[in-house]
């Protein structure tokens, strides 16, 4: 677990925070009505203020017109301030959905390496948490332009009723400004460790909890409540900076508004001793000074919360500038089938290649089994023909075409993977067989599948058939049966290609029974690739594919290999024999 001690806080420029916006419909009404409500509660304030001031030298005698205007200004500035707290509330869940929706999108079609590298659990994070803060930099900027024109407005005011005193108030800027500097900063650096700091305990409970029982049979239960206890330990010491900081920000607030009431009276008294301002004018002058003082608080505080918004989506920021899949750019699959060729292929997911000069075939309208120990690069290959990755040098062929001329939903529309772990999404069998399927299914298509993938009969046995639900990752089904869910799946999309990635390895003999017959009927008339270890996987391969440390050892006929003596084939072969 990263010490957050040695945490450096991700950094980008003001217009690089702006330019998160791009792309997404912005509650311009919404945004103005937030202008305009602000504006006028500075206009009625000032209204009731001067009001104030001529009651306290009407000495109690006020017309009856101006008791109903002055009633009607509150009445006025409340209906303001709740306009203002509405259309700031709709506008920032308007703008939280619309980058919620440009980030999910980035996310789902960013490219794998991306993501290998980033991980999951992180960029749901981006996506629930960090996205609150986009409403926050746009919402408190129109916050922070109203609050500036209106604290002009004041001023203006101030200066106006005396020149003198105005000075006075002003003395108190400089100080308002620094005040503002250092809590702007400290609002920022720490906004920065604690949306870091929650990123990383989201990321670490979210894979914790998926992998329970791996640490049960671990026996390490234990050491993980340590680590979880470690990470709430760092979080809560963050939150209790953040209220230290608010804390001291507060006191200094009460310091400012303590010397802002001093200096009215202080000063006014005199004044009035002069002859100069009348009591009700320095009452008046005292509200409205007191009211710049909450306004150049609220500029403080606004700053503050606009650096803190930034530190927040530094991580946004960097998200939607992955690269990603521009999945409908190439040709389109309107082609023969054909053999697909690895023509000197390199590639490596670090510094060590993963393959190596790889050069073999996979014919079309056959059964090619791929086989080799572990980190022999199978996998790997099956990575490269799904495109989640491209290679590092050298081309893989369909034809006479490089496949990356194909536009990715073409080229994978075209194979279906079964593998080892194939995934089942939360929702109904029926919404899992189908998914993926861009044409209406039938009732009758949906039981052939499922027959076909010797899955019909259990689900026939559940009380909701089709409809009953499956759990995340299809954990209230068993093993084998995740797989005949996959394997009716791939017949439903009826794909020109097969990927089968050792999906009977982690079945029982009678699981694996069903599966292969489930796996014959889905390769039937189609060509096929299978990566397996076990001979009863290959046994009716055409055509095998040995690899050795990320190199083609041998290829051809499982006759031809056979005759070999060092490769993978003969060898397992032989100690069948044995």
């Amino acid at each position: 677990m990263e010490n957050s001690r040695t945490y450096k806080p991700e950094k980008a420029s003001f217009k690089d925070y702006l330019h998160i916006f791009k792309g997404i419909k912005l509650p311009w009404l919404f945004i103005i009505l937030i202008f305009a409500a602000t504006i006028a509660t500075t206009v009625i304030s000032l209204f009731v203020t001067y009001f104030t001031g001529d009651a306290v030298d009407a000495s109690g005698d006020v017309p009856a017109g101006q008791l109903v205007s002055f009633a009607l200004g509150y009445i006025a500035l409340a209906a303001c301030s709740a306009g203002t707290s509405i259309f700031s509330g709709v506008a920032s869940e308007r703008i939280n959905l619309g980058l919620r929706k440009k980030l999910w999108s980035r996310i789902i079609y960013t490219k794998q390496s991306c993501y290998d590298k980033d991980g999951g659990e992180s960029l749901v994070s981006r996506v629930t948490t960090d996205c609150d803060y986009a409403s926050k930099l746009l919402t408190v900027i129109v916050s922070l332009c109203s609050v500036i024109v209106s604290l002009v407005i004041y001023i203006r005011q101030m200066y106006v009723l005396n020149f003198k005193l105005a000075n006075y108030i002003m003395i108190l800027v400089p100080f308002s400004i620094l005040i503002g500097w250092i809590y702007a900063k400290l609002k920022f650096l720490i906004a920065q460790k604690t949306q870091a700091m929650l990123s990383r305990s989201t990321t670490y409970l979210v894979e914790r909890t998926n992998s329970l029982a791996f640490i049960k049979t671990a026996g390490t239960q234990e050491t993980e409540v340590q680590l979880g206890k470690e990470n709430f330990r760092r979080q809560y010491e963050m939150q209790i900076k953040t209220g230290l900081m608010t804390a001291l920000y507060a006191s200094l607030q009460t310091l400012y508004n303590i010397v802002s009431i001093l200096i009215p009276f202080v000063v006014g008294a005199g004044l009035v001793s002069a002859g100069v301002l009348t009591a009700g004018e320095v009452v008046t002058f005292y509200g409205i000074s007191g009211t710049v003082g909450v306004y150049f608080t609220n500029v403080i505080d606004e700053v503050g919360t606009v650096r803190q918004a930034n530190g927040a989506l530094a991580r946004v920021i960097k998200t939607l500038e992955l690269p990603f899949e521009k999945v409908d750019e190439g040709i389109s699959m309107d082609e023969p089938d054909n053999d697909i060729r690895f023509e000197d292929v390199t590639f490596s997911y670090g510094d060590k290649n993963t393959l190596c000069n790889v050069t073999c075939s996979v014919p079309k309208h056959k059964v090619t089994a791929v086989i080799g120990s572990n980190g022999s690069g199978k996998t790997t290959m099956f990575r490269l023909i799904e495109r989640l990755y491209e290679p590092d040098s050298g081309s893989i062929r369909f034809g006479d075409k490089d496949v990356s001329e194909f536009s990715l939903n073409a080229w994978r529309r075209t194979f279906a993977v079964v593998a080892q772990d194939s995934p089942l999404l939360e929702g109904t069998i029926r919404e899992n067989i189908c998914y993926g399927c861009e044409r209406d299914v039938s009732e009758e298509e949906l039981i052939k599948a499922a027959k076909q993938a010797q899955i019909y009969d259990y689900i026939c046995t559940l009380p909701d058939g089709f409809e009953s639900m499956v759990s995340s990752g299809g954990t209230n089904f068993s093993g084998g049966q995740r797989q005949c869910l996959a394997i009716a799946r791939a017949i439903m999309n009826s794909p020109d290609y097969l990927l089968l990635d050792e999906v009977t390895s982690s079945l029982d003999a009678k699981s694996e029974k069903a599966v292969m017959e489930a796996l014959e009927e889905l390769m039937k008339d189609r060509t096929t690739i299978v990566i397996a270890h076990s001979l009863s996987a290959i046994k009716n391969a055409d055509y095998v594919i040995v690899l050795k440390d990320g190199r083609v050892e041998s290829c051809g006929t499982p006759e031809s290999i056979l005759e070999m003596t060092d490769n993978y084939l003969s060898k397992i072969m032989n100690r069948k024999h044995e």
